[in-house]
């Protein structure tokens, strides 16, 4: 019966021993973060949390090009690629347009090896000209 209680405590703890060391390391993308009160890249050790990156375009694929091509970018900066983004959250203002653009988001993704994911219409993004914004957090190790 001493087990359960070892048990217990270690899964209470396991958390803290999981933690990253050091201060978060803040990477800024562009002036207008400041602005507005945000951090487009945050480090916590070996992972990486990429804000909503917004994305235009005449069309939907545009948009999915312009705005996988930046991920992709953000990505090269830390040495990683898209194999190692473990979450993904869309949003967009046309579900429907984002659907169509499936085989154009595909390509960004090596091997197949797709995060998981969260897709969400919303009736807009805070810039309004953007179709989509997404958003990854990445394992670098």
């Amino acid at each position: 019966m001493r087990v359960l209680p070892m048990m217990v405590f270690g899964l209470l703890c396991s958390p803290l021993l999981h933690a990253a060391e050091g201060p978060l390391e803040r990477h800024v993308l562009g002036s207008w973060e400041t602005d507005i009160g945000y951090t487009g890249v945050i480090r916590d050790g070996d992972m990486l949390y990429v804000s909503g990156v917004p994305c235009k375009g005449e069309t939907m694929q545009a948009a999915v090009q312009s705005c996988y091509s930046q991920l992709t970018g953000i990505l090269q900066r830390f040495g990683a690629n898209s194999s190692q983004v473990v979450k993904e959250t869309v949003y967009t203002t046309d579900m429907e347009g984002l659907i169509t653009a499936i085989p154009e988001r595909k390509t960004f993704f090596v091997d197949g090896m797709y995060p998981a994911a969260s897709w969400v219409q919303v009736s807009r993004l805070f810039d309004a000209e953007a179709l989509l914004e997404v958003e990854w957090t990445v394992r670098l190790k």
